[in-house]
C-alpha cells in the first residue's frame, strides 16, 4: 500500500518533464536559427547587447578665419634731458662746465700725436753727442795733464817744489779740474764710486796696499793697461804696467771722481 503512494509521484513527475522537453526542443532550434541568420545578415532594427553606436561628426568651415594676435611690446619713451646752462648758473648745486668747440688746435691738445710724442721721448732718452764728447775731452786732458809730470822726482811737496809724492801728485792732477783732493792716498780713498776692475777708464784712482793696511799708494789709470803715478821704487813720476808682479799683488780696488767743466791753470 505504501509503495502504490510513492510510486503515484513519480511517474506524475516523469510525465511532466517529458511533456516540457518535447515543448521546449523547437523552440531551442528556432532561437539558433535566428542568432545565425542576424550574424549573416545583421539588422538596424533588431537590437542587441554588443551593438556599436557610432556617431558621425562632420567638420564645418568656421565662417570668420582665424587670426593669430601677437602681443604688442609697451612703447619706451626716452626722457628728455634738461638743456645744460652756462658757465656760473647759480640755481644749480654744481658746476657745467660747457663742451669746447672742436677745432685743430684743441684736438692736438687733447688727443697728442703719438709720432711727435715717440720723436721727443727719444730725442730727450738719448745723451747729447755733445756732452759725451765733453767727458771723453776730460778724460783726455786728465791724461795730459799728468803727462805733465813724467820724470818729475819723488819726494813730499808739489810740482812748485820741484817733487812729489803719489797723493800729492794725483791731487795737482785734479786740481786743475775743479776737484780738491785730500793730501794722504787714505783719504782720497774715501771719495769717488767703486769701479770694477774689468770696467777702467781713463782717469780712475787705483789703490794699492804697500807698508800698512789701508791704502798707501794711488795711481792714475792710462789706459791699454798702464797707471801713470810718482814710483817710490824708482823716484819719479812714471809709467807702469797694472799687471806688474808688484802692483797686481798689492792692488785693493779703484776709484771714480766726478769732474767739473773747469779747465784752468795752477795758481
Amino acid at each position: 500500500m505504501n509503495r502504490r503512494y510513492l510510486l503515484l509521484p513519480l511517474v506524475l513527475l516523469s510525465t511532466l518533464l517529458n511533456a516540457d522537453s518535447q515543448r521546449r526542443e523547437p523552440s531551442l532550434f528556432l532561437e539558433y536559427e535566428r542568432e545565425v541568420t542576424r550574424s549573416i545578415v545583421p539588422s538596424e532594427d533588431e537590437s542587441s547587447t554588443f551593438k556599436k553606436i557610432v556617431t558621425k561628426i562632420t567638420p564645418t568651415k568656421p565662417q570668420t578665419p582665424f587670426v593669430v594676435i601677437l602681443p604688442t611690446s609697451p612703447s619706451v619713451v626716452s626722457p628728455t634731458l634738461p638743456e645744460k646752462p652756462s658757465i656760473g648758473h647759480d640755481t644749480l648745486p654744481y658746476l657745467v662746465i660747457n663742451k669746447p668747440t672742436s677745432t685743430q688746435s684743441n684736438i692736438s691738445q687733447i688727443c697728442p700725436d703719438p709720432t711727435a710724442l715717440s720723436s721727443n721721448t727719444t730725442s730727450e732718452s738719448k745723451p747729447k753727442k755733445s756732452i759725451i764728447e765733453n767727458i771723453a775731452s776730460a778724460k783726455e786732458r786728465v791724461l795730459a795733464r799728468a803727462k805733465e809730470f813724467l820724470g818729475t822726482p819723488y819726494g813730499f811737496g808739489n810740482k812748485n817744489a820741484v817733487q812729489t809724492d803719489c797723493s800729492g801728485f794725483t791731487q795737482q792732477v785734479f786740481r786743475q779740474f775743479g776737484v780738491s783732493l785730500p793730501r794722504s792716498a787714505a783719504e782720497q780713498a774715501s771719495l769717488g764710486t767703486y769701479v770694477d776692475a774689468s770696467d777702467l777708464q781713463v782717469g780712475d784712482l787705483m789703490f794699492y796696499q804697500t807698508y800698512k793696511r789701508e791704502p798707501s799708494h794711488v795711481a792714475i789709470y792710462a789706459g791699454d793697461g798702464q797707471i801713470i803715478h810718482a814710483s817710490y821704487a824708482n823716484k819719479r813720476v812714471q809709467y807702469d804696467n797694472i799687471d806688474k808682479g808688484y802692483y797686481k799683488q798689492r792692488f785693493m780696488y779703484a776709484k771714480r771722481i766726478a769732474l767739473n767743466n773747469r779747465d784752468t791753470t795752477d795758481e
